[in-house]
């Protein structure tokens, strides 16, 4: 009979311990240095882009513009304002962070190799 009791509790208390991961999961991703993180990162990411990909004019002017952006965010993230922002606008940006990243990520895995040669 002590365990039929025990079991709602068990539930409730494993519910609000995935209710809390899931919470500090939110906050660190959307913590001000984690976007300065990953905005160095797709900063990096656009910089290797550029050297990798070919010299086309508009690639490269979109992987310019989004190393300014970076470079932008990343002076803007170190303000005092920057931790004012409400979390809902700090989620859109890092998704648009991590969009950032994949599309440049794709960009540079479509570059064509090279040389002709095998290493």
């Amino acid at each position: 009979m002590a365990e039929d009791r025990s079991r709602p509790v068990l539930g409730w208390l494993t519910r609000k311990w995935r209710a809390l991961c899931a919470a500090r999961r939110v906050a660190r991703e959307q913590n001000p240095g984690g976007l300065l993180r990953l905005a160095e990162e797709v900063r990096a990411l656009a910089e290797a882009a550029r050297r990798v990909c070919p010299p086309e004019r508009r690639l490269q002017a979109r992987i310019a513009a989004v190393n300014e952006e970076m470079r932008r965010l990343t002076a803007l993230a170190e303000t005092p304002e920057f931790r004012r922002l409400d979390a809902g606008k700090r989620q859109k940006l890092r998704r648009g962070l991590v969009q950032s990243r994949d599309q440049l990520l794709r960009a540079m895995g479509q570059a064509p190799a090279p040389t002709r040669l095998l290493q």
